[in-house]
Formats: structure tokens, C-alpha cells, sequence
């Protein structure tokens, strides 16, 4: 009873204290939620639950993704995806040192060929689209020149670099062009347990597949909307441009149930 008692007194102190805390931080004008409520938490209860080996880094820029992967514990394949010359070479030297990243100097999009990237002084911005002019938006999104670079489709490279039986995680962060990346992959999709993935609201880049567009091509390829967060928002303003969603294959999941209830019941057994 003194274990229990001991028990309660512990968490009743955490709970005074971490609501202490909270009411102080909201005072000050900041949010404070629990660590699991987050994007990044749900990607790797999907990654560990799933048992997933490949994840497809698309967009990769200098591998701001993949660091963050390769600190949340991930120790699978990392296959990343970057056409700009200047962060691809980072993206490289990043990678260097670890034998389970493979880099691609190339964009995705439905077909194969070249495109005219148009970059911008904030690297991650640059697109194959025209950017919108908006009037709040953060700088960085300008254009400063072109380069013309390699494109391919996901179904049209990733044999090359992946085994048959592999199941994949793919990440899609690439300026208004995520729908172009998903018509190109119907192949790869049938074979992805989870998309993550910037939707936009409006046009942030001329002629890109909205929310609802990009929606409906997960949906149809069996993905469900896991868990959404807020992204991109307008400077000074309360309208929100985009929100970071994360699809999981209902399939996959419901047999990642059924096995860790079948585990437990033999193990119970025992």
C-alpha cells in the first residue's frame, strides 16, 4: 500500500507541477502539449509499428528531414531526393557517413526528363512552379534564378534502388508539386504504409493540386489521414495556408493489430 500511496503522490505532484508550468508558459504566450501530440511522434509510433525499413525522403533539400529521422531513433533505409545542385551537395556530405542513406540528384514529378527548377534565396522554397505573390508571406520565396535539371518518376527509379518485397514511408515536401509526385508513383504507392505530406489550402505556387486533389489521390490508393497538424500560416494574419498530414494504409495497420493482439494472446497462453 505505502508502493501505491508513493505511486499517487508522485504522479498528483507531476500533474500539479506540469499544469504549473503550462499556465505560466500560456500566460507568456506560448502552447505547451504533451510530446505525443505531435507529427513527429506519430511518424515514428508508424515507422516502429509497422516494422517500415525504406523511407523515401522526397524534397530532401540538405536532409533536414532525415537528421530529424536519424535522431528520432529511425535506423532503416533512407533513400532522399533532391534535384537543386547547391543543397544536393549537402545533402550529400550529410550522408557521407552513414551507409543506409542513398541520394538522388533529381526531382519527381509524372514524368521522365528535364524541368526548369526555379530557385529562390531560401532553398527550401525552390519549385518547378511560379511562386503566388501574397502580401503577408515570408520572404525567402522569391525568385532568384533557374537551373534545368533531371526529373523522374518515383515508379521509374526506385527499382533501382529498392528490393521488391520492401515497404516503404514516403515523405513528399516539394512546393506545389506533390501531386505531380503522387501520379507519378501509383506503382510505389500500392507498396507505401504511409505518406507524409504538406497540403496546401490556396495556391501558394501557380497551378498546384490542392488539398482536396491531393486528398482524394491517398485516399483512393487506401491511405487514411492519420494525423493532422498546422503548418504554413500567413505573416500577421490569422488565415492558415497549409497543414503537414500524415496517411496511413488502413490495411497494413489493422494486420499490425491483428498480429500484436495474436502475440499477446499466445504469449498469455504461455
Amino acid at each position: 500500500m505505502t508502493h501505491a500511496r508513493f505511486d499517487l503522490s508522485r504522479f498528483l505532484t507531476s500533474s500539479i507541477v506540469a499544469h504549473y508550468c503550462a499556465t505560466v508558459a500560456e500566460k507568456a504566450g506560448f502552447c505547451v502539449t504533451r510530446s505525443t501530440n505531435s507529427l513527429k511522434a506519430k511518424r515514428l509510433e508508424v515507422l516502429s509499428g509497422l516494422g517500415i525499413e525504406v523511407a523515401l525522403d522526397v524534397g530532401a533539400n540538405k536532409g533536414q528531414w532525415a537528421s530529424e529521422l536519424r535522431r528520432s531513433g529511425y535506423l532503416g533505409k533512407i533513400i532522399s531526393f533532391e534535384p537543386s545542385p547547391e543543397p544536393f551537395a549537402q545533402l550529400q556530405t550529410l550522408a557521407r557517413c552513414d551507409q543506409q542513406h542513398a541520394c538522388v540528384q533529381a526531382g519527381l514529378g509524372s514524368r521522365d526528363g528535364t524541368a526548369q527548377l526555379l530557385t529562390t534565396s531560401a532553398t527550401v522554397n525552390s519549385s518547378f512552379r511560379n511562386p503566388v505573390h501574397r502580401p503577408n508571406l515570408s520572404s525567402g520565396i522569391e525568385v532568384e534564378g533557374q537551373v534545368t535539371v533531371l526529373i523522374r518518376r518515383l515508379d521509374s527509379v526506385l527499382p533501382s534502388l529498392a528490393s521488391e518485397t520492401d515497404r516503404f514511408y514516403l515523405k513528399i515536401d516539394t512546393q506545389g508539386f506533390e501531386r505531380e509526385v503522387l501520379t507519378g508513383a501509383p506503382d510505389t504507392l500500392s507498396r507505401t504504409d504511409a505518406v507524409e505530406i504538406e497540403l496546401s489550402l490556396l495556391e501558394l505556387y501557380e497551378g498546384q493540386g490542392l488539398l482536396p486533389e491531393v486528398w482524394e489521390l491517398l485516399v483512393s490508393s487506401g491511405l487514411r489521414p492519420a494525423w493532422i497538424e498546422r503548418g504554413y500560416r500567413e505573416s500577421g494574419d490569422i488565415w492558415l495556408l497549409q497543414v503537414d498530414g500524415l496517411f496511413v494504409r488502413e490495411k497494413s495497420w489493422k494486420a499490425r493489430s491483428k498480429n500484436k493482439s495474436s502475440k499477446l494472446k499466445n504469449g498469455m497462453k504461455r
